[in-house]
């Protein structure tokens, strides 16, 4: 049997996992939360004295005063330092959550919208230092949340940030012995890869509580028309070419894609990016770290090449191409067909029944 390996992308997505799920780097957050409050502090020192003279003088508010964000918005600062110790505390017990980012910039949304008791100076870098922090969690957060909320889209944008080494990069190997379906816990923390679809982005799972595996990201019927249209290399880099694919094909999406114009063709790859996936329930297979061995790469996220392998929905009346589950829209269940068995047609108000490979194609389990 020929051992199943990661393809080239998969290897990159894995190797992104693998560095924002470190407990090095999440070690790496605490001295950075550390140092925004070693400034709000300093800032509130200098400032604070200025909340009477400023509603005095200058027409301030109680929600434009220092003293009203050292109450209501620095609390929420120490609540995210809070979230950051018991995240690597949880490390112990192979949990994982997001690491308290989210709550604390819409506490500051709230709290820390007015400042004008700072100088426009320290507001901008007060502002452009909690920016900083929250992106760097929310690598972290992005990988672990639940449900996932990364994609393909997501991991080529991380790894055209060039966040970690692009040329050479860690080894791994699937265990295809270990196998975990959908919403179960898994027997071992760490990152797997879809059993039967390459164009399922990898996840992380965890065995400590709530890190069950969720269904598979996975490209649907327009994410695989856009790739065999674009080929991997050019797929979400090329927002012109994307723009025009969106701009012929608007009917795809009536609700948001009709506003998207010319001078908003930079945002093309996430707009289609947004209907361009799928949830599918399927089968995972571990996906282990070698131990110090690295791989050696070209530092794109494109790799070799992969062909859309599954086979055309087939017209009622025409023989099996393939063994496997198949459904149709007249029907919406899934029934296994063997080779040279002819689909049925179905009476319904669909009209001709096609028949389409179903993306999950593990046995319904019994009970």
């Amino acid at each position: 049997m020929i051992p199943m390996e990661l393809n080239p992308w998969h290897k990159r997505q894995a190797a992104l996992i693998h560095h924002f799920t470190s407990m090095e780097y999440l070690k790496g957050l605490l001295p950075q939360v550390d140092s925004l409050l070693a400034l709000t502090d300093q800032m509130l020192a200098e400032r604070s004295h200025l909340d009477t003279a400023g509603r005095a003088l200058a027409g301030w508010s109680s929600q434009s005063t220092a003293s009203h964000f050292s109450t209501y918005a620095y609390p929420a600062l120490m609540e995210f330092r809070q979230a950051v110790v018991e995240c690597i505390a949880l490390r112990s017990i192979e949990r994982y959550r997001r690491a308290g980012e989210h709550q604390c910039e819409r506490m500051l949304e709230e709290y820390a919208h007015l400042m004008a008791w700072a100088t426009p100076q320290q507001e901008a870098i007060f502002r452009d230092a909690t920016e900083r922090v929250f992106r760097y969690a929310r690598e972290l957060s992005d990988i672990v949340e639940r449900p996932p909320v990364a994609n393909d889209f997501s991991f080529w944008l991380l790894w055209s940030n060039a966040l970690i080494d692009k040329h050479r990069i860690p080894a791994f190997r699937v265990r295809t012995d270990i196998v975990v379906r959908t919403n179960q816990v898994p027997p071992r923390t760490g990152i797997y890869v879809a059993k039967d679809d390459p164009m399922a982005s990898l996840q992380f799972a965890w065995t400590g509580g709530y890190g069950e595996l969720c269904p598979a990201v996975t490209l649907n019927d327009v994410g695989r028309t856009v790739l065999q249209q674009f080929g991997r290399e050019r797929l979400w880099g090329d927002t012109e070419g994307l723009y025009r694919f969106l701009d012929a094909n608007r009917h795809l999406d009536p609700y948001g894609w009709p506003y998207i114009q010319a001078d908003l063709a930079k945002l093309a790859p996430s707009v289609i990016a947004g209907v361009a996936f799928d949830d599918q329930d399927c089968e995972w297979y571990f996906v282990e770290r070698i131990a110090d061995e690295f791989e050696d790469i070209d530092g794109s996220y494109t790799g070799t090449d992969w062909k859309d392998r599954r086979p055309d929905r087939v017209a009622a009346g025409k023989p099996v191409p393939v063994d496997g589950w198949w459904y149709t829209p007249a029907q919406g269940s899934r029934r296994y067909f063997k080779q040279g068995d002819v689909f049925p047609s179905i009476n319904s108000d669909w009209g001709d029944t096609f028949w389409i490979w179903a993306p999950d194609q593990t046995p319904p389990t019994m009970g």
